[in-house]
This record gives C-alpha cells, structure tokens and sequence, in this order.
C-alpha cells in the first residue's frame, strides 16, 4: 500500500541522526551517557519525591572495569535510581526522538541519543508504579535502521522494590579509553557537570562505587566548600538587559576538579553545567591564600532558552559569550575583593622592583597605583609587566611628541598655550632623569661585577681573575677610540675625565698609533689636547698611561717592576718621531712640554712594597702610593684595586643622592651591594 501524502507523519533516521550528533571523541564526550542518564535519573527521582528529593532520592554509579579488575581500563557504567521509573508515560517518551515531554524541566529530548554514539551495549531494567501496581520493563537499546527497542511488554514486579538501572558497556572506537581511569576523577567530574544542582541543595545522594571504593559525591562537594553568596550579574544583549544569578563558592583546593585550572566558572542551563572555563587569567589569581580556589556557577533563564540539544555549547555568538564572561569576571572579582586587592599590590610591588633596576620608568612611580589597577587581570609575571612599562612609555613619548609639535605650530594660545608648555618641560624633565638615573643604575651594576673579579677564582689555590678581565670590563681591548661610543667602555672607574682624551688604544702595539717600531702594547695609553680634561699649562699636551697587574699578584721577581714598565712606555712615545692613530689620522704630537700622568694598578704585595721603598710617597689615605720621576719625567701612582673601587662609589655618591638612590651603608659604604630606590622619587 503507498504512503497517502495527505496523511503521511515525518519519520526519523535515528542512525542518520546518531552519525551526525557533534559529540567529541574525548573524555567530555566518554562521560557524557554517563550524565545524561544521570540527568534523567535526577527528573526520575524529582518527580517521584518532590520537596524531599534530597532527602528520599537516591542515585548509585557503579564503574565496571574490564574483567572486573581494579587496575583495568573503564569499560561502561551501571546508573541506578530510586526514582519513578520508565512508566508509559515516560517510556513513550523515550521512544519519540525529540520529545517534548520533559521541556519544562529542560529535556531536549536527544540525549539517548548520545548513549549510542558512545556506547555498544546498552541495557534499561525498571520496576515503577503504573495505578498503584509495580510492573517491571526491560528492553536493550541498540543502533539499527529499525527496531531500536525491541517491544518486550511489562510484566508483574509485586514484592520487588521500585528501581530502574541503566547499564552500558563497551566503548565505541572513537570513545574506547577516553574515559577517565580512576574513580575519584569519574567523581569530579560528575561534581562539575551539576554544580548547580548541588549548589541549589536540593540534589539527591549520589553514590559512586568502583571496585571497595565507595564515594558520596554530594558529600565530596559540600566537604569542599568554606564559603558560599549569590548575587546578580547583568548582561547587555544589544540593548536588552538580561540578569543572571551568580553563586560564588569558596572551595578547598580538592574541589579543582580539572587540571587546566584553579579557580572556575560554570555556564548551566537547567541545573546542569555547559560549558565550563578558567578564570585564572581574568581575575589575575591562583590559588586563594595557597589552599582555596574559587568557583563560580552562573544560571538563569537567558541560558536557558539559549542552550543547544545536546547541552554541550549555547547557541551565542562569540562577542555574545565574551560579554556574559566579562559579567560573570566583575561579579566573581567583587567576591574576591580581599585578594585582587592584594594582587594588585603583588603587581606595585613588581612594578616598583621593575623600576628600581630601569629608572627609565621613573615617571610612573607617583602614579603606580593606577597603573598597575589599569594592568589587565593576567598581567602578573615581571617580565609582562616590564612590556606594559615599556608600552606606556613609548605612547608617553609619542603624545608628547605631538604635544612639541602642537607648541611649536602655535596652534594653542593663551593659557592653553602656556598649560601645554608646562606639561612639556615636566615631560623633559622626567625623561632627563629617567636616562641619567639608567646610567647610574648601570654603573652601580658595573662596580657590583668589578668586585667579584676580585674575588677568588679558586680559593682552595687563592687565583684571583686575570688583569685582562678587569681589563675588557673597564675597557674593551684590542681596540682605540675609533671603534667604541662612550657607553662601550666603562673608563669612569679609573677617571671620569679619560672619556674626553683626543684619543685612546687598548692593548695595542705603539707601532700602530707612533712612528716607532716597538711591539710594546701599553693597556690603555690617552693623548690629550690642551682643551680638555687634563691641563698642565697653556700649549702642554698630556698623556695618560694606565697599567693593570692581576689582582694579589706576587712574582715581580720576573723581568721589569710595574714602575719600569710604565716609565720604558715614556721613553719609547718620547722617541716616537709622530703620532698617528691606526687609521693614519695624525694625533697631536709629543714635545717637551708633554705631561706623563702613569696610573698603575695592582696590590700593594709585600714583594712590590719592597721594590718601591724609597721612589715613591704614601698617598694621605695610606692606601696607595705616588710620586714624581725623572730621565723620563713621568708622574706615577699605584693605585689598589680595593681603593679604585672605593673612590668610584664615592665620586658617584651625589648622583645617588639626587636621583633618589640610596646605598643601604653600614660603617663602610663602599663594601656594601644592598641598593635600592627610594619609593618617594625626589
């Protein structure tokens, strides 16, 4: 007989449908028979006790294990309820693909569905009341082109209690092993999957049993929480404000029940939760005083109406979702207020940190508190907060560069004018001691490294670091003036006046910078006109030698002493018949009225002590040791390594002053390496 196409129903291709179901081969997706029939335990039971469904209610989860074997991989689950049972009503609504039946309780009528996208074998055993007569249906649930429930009728259950079980096993290819392994994850999951169920109070006793261990996970949830409130939340749908309840929940860190996160919110619809997210990043936080995590669950009838039939996703867009989170972050953030306020300090104290090693950012020491609550949640590392530094700076630059060429343009007036005028010199004014602040900030580092190089090396053997690493520190070698910009040596240890000679080599042979052919390689050798830096008399000239000799060293037994050393170079630039630099640049020559200024310098060692008695004087703080020779003329001073390092602290000491940089000193300022920033920048 053909079909009447006036009367015809629409028919269902339930493998078709199954196919196409947009459930993921992971471990949601493993879990997820295991939720709905839950879920439907949970109306079973609702509608069976009402009010007292927490009370009466009962829900019991039995993993089986392949073999029944602790150790083996999950291979389905048994669900069993207290609860109404499949009565006809109910049973003919587990035979409509798409029911309508438990609408109202936000059934979409496709979850059975999913049992056999995940599962082979899957079996229903119910005893429930039908006009006050227990009856018992059993049926399997198989995926076939007809027949899916084989019609087995009920039949007499009078004396057995009233349950319904529901039993899978065997994953299908796609699920097989995605399931979690231990029992107590199965439970978190559970937990997470109806939380708001649970936060409501009105679940029924939800049993797990796996093997001899049995877990109440109602009991699990409710032991973890310290701290519960509710409030709203508001949600701007273009226009439209939608209200949302928000319940905010203090938990022990037990309660982490995914690894990819600490602190959580929970979308649900319906009393079940559908999608689930970290909210470590938006609220900047971790853990709660190192023990608690925070839990949000959010639910209302805007989530409601917007669910998809599986309840896995909401059917927004994603600027949609985006607004709800960025809700659900202020409500969860005013609940936690005591600990992003002390993150947000955590971030003044980094920032600060920041800017006592890159003065740079000095400027926004006054403003600090509002920068850091301008920072976004997630901004917690120091090197993230060293960008968003490095970030408002250069915008800074960039206004003010406008801000120049708007005054430069004239085309502001009057008050305005001058208002503009004022901003602009504290601009200058702020970034001129930025710059010098870095560059003091850096020449303490300098120090710091200097005297660890004075240090041993090895104290078992007491070698101390080489003169040709203090050396390339002060200067590199090798090299002249030609080849470095003033930032490329650190000359300021010895004289700040060295950075302003004519020019200067490092390590190289005289023959590349005299007409001479000696091979000699004085350390560092500076040649000054008359105008800078070092003058003796109008039309004199002076050359500055500088000499290092390893630190504690002893054998000057070997060859000439240090004072020979620096007076042959004398001799030989003297003889020199022109100077020109390793370019063939000529340099300014060397006459009769050239001043030799010879700084060497070493330890003062008993060996060296004795070699010098009688040439040369104790300079007036006893450390060193100066005086004048002749046949060649040459002024020479031994200078220690330990009175160098001093004395380049102590001429640097007003800078630290100025800037706001204080040494932390005890009796000896100059053995300390404990600097800091002052909070208040003067």
């Amino acid at each position: 007989m053909g079909v009447d196409e006036r009367m015809a129903d629409l028919r269902s291709d339930i493998v078709g449908r199954v196919n196409r179901l947009p459930v993921k081969p992971s471990e949601k997706g493993a879990l997820l028979p295991l939720m709905e029939a839950i879920s439907n335990s949970i109306h079973s039971v609702t509608e069976q006790y009402g009010p007292a469904t927490a009370k009466k209610g009962h829900i019991t989860v039995t993993v089986a294990r392949a073999d029944d074997q602790d150790d083996h991989p999950v291979h389905g689950f048994d669900i069993e309820d207290n609860g109404a049972g499949f009565t006809p009503a109910n049973y003919l609504s587990f035979l409509t693909p798409d029911s309508r039946f438990k609408e109202k309780k936000g059934g979409k009528g496709v979850g059975r569905l999913a049992w056999l996208k995940v599962f082979k074998q899957i079996t229903v055993d119910s005893t429930f009341r039908d006009k006050q007569k227990l009856m018992q249906r059993e049926f399997s649930f198989q995926l076939t082109e007809v027949d899916q429930v084989p019609d087995k009728p009920p039949r007499d259950a009078t004396g057995q209690r009233q349950r319904t079980i529901i039993s899978f096993r065997g994953f299908t290819s796609d699920f097989d092993r995605r399931c979690p392994a231990k029992g107590e994850t199965i439970a978190h999951r559970i937990i997470s999957h109806f939380v708001p169920l649970f936060v409501t109070g009105n679940a029924p006793k939800i049993t797990l049993i796996d093997g001899e261990d049995t877990l109440n996970v109602e009991s699990m949830f409710a032991e973890a929480i310290v701290d519960q409130t509710t409030t709203t939340v508001q949600v701007d749908d273009d226009g439209t404000i939608h209200t949302l309840e928000l319940w905010n929940l203090k938990c022990k860190k037990v309660a982490r029940f995914h690894s990819g996160g600490h602190n959580f919110a929970f979308l649900s619809a319906n009393t079940r939760s559908v999608v689930e997210y970290t909210l470590d990043e938006q609220l900047g936080l971790r853990t709660l005083d190192g023990e608690y995590v925070y839990l949000g669950c959010v639910s209302g009838d805007y989530l409601d109406r917007h669910v998809n039939a599986e309840r896995s996703a909401f059917a927004f867009d994603g600027k949609e979702l985006d607004v709800i989170k960025k809700a659900v972050a202020r409500g969860a953030r005013e609940y936690l207020t005591e600990y992003v306020r002390a993150s947000l300090d955590h971030k003044a104290h980094v920032a600060r940190e920041i800017i006592a090693e890159n003065p740079q950012f000095l400027y926004v020491e006054p403003q600090i508190s509002s920068f850091t609550e301008a920072l976004q949640p997630n901004c917690i590392k120091k090197e993230d907060i060293f960008v968003e530094l490095a970030r408002n700076r250069f915008r800074r630059q960039k206004k003010f560069a406008d801000v120049g060429k708007e005054i430069a343009t004239k085309r502001t007036i009057g008050a305005a004018l001058d208002e503009k005028i004022s901003q602009y010199q504290e601009y200058i004014r702020d970034e001129k001691k930025g710059a010098l602040a870095e560059y003091v900030v850096r020449r303490k580092a300098v120090l710091d490294l200097f005297e660890t190089f004075l240090e041993y090396e090895d104290a078992d053997s007491e070698r101390y670091k080489k003169e040709e690493a203090i050396h390339q520190l002060i200067c590199p070698m090798r090299v002249d003036s030609h080849a470095l910009e003033i930032d490329d040596h650190n000359l300021w240890m010895l004289d700040d006046r060295l950075a302003f000679s004519h020019y200067f080599s490092s390590d190289l042979e005289v023959r590349k910078f005299c007409e001479v052919a000696s091979t000699e390689r004085p350390d560092l050798a500076f040649f000054f006109s008359t105008c800078v830096a070092w003058r003796e008399a109008e039309g004199t000239d002076t050359v500055v030698i500088v000499e290092f000799k390893r630190p504690m060293r002893e054998d000057y037994s070997k060859g000439k002493d240090p004072v020979q050393q620096v007076l042959h170079y004398v001799k030989t630039l003297k003889s020199a018949k022109g100077l020109k630099d390793v370019r063939g640049k000529a340099i300014r020559g060397i006459n009769d009225g050239t001043a030799f200024h010879c700084y060497i310098v070493c330890d003062i060692t008993d060996e060296l002590e004795e070699r010098i008695i009688g040439r040369l004087q104790k300079t007036p703080d006893g450390e060193g040791y100066f005086g004048y020779q002749q046949n060649p003329n040459a002024y020479i001073e031994l200078l220690p390594y330990g009175k160098l390092l001093r004395d380049a602290r102590k001429r640097n000491v007003v800078f630290f002053d100025k800037l706001g940089i204080t040494n932390v000193v005890g009796e000896d300022a100059g053995h300390t390496n404990a600097w800091r920033l002052r909070e208040a920048v003067s």
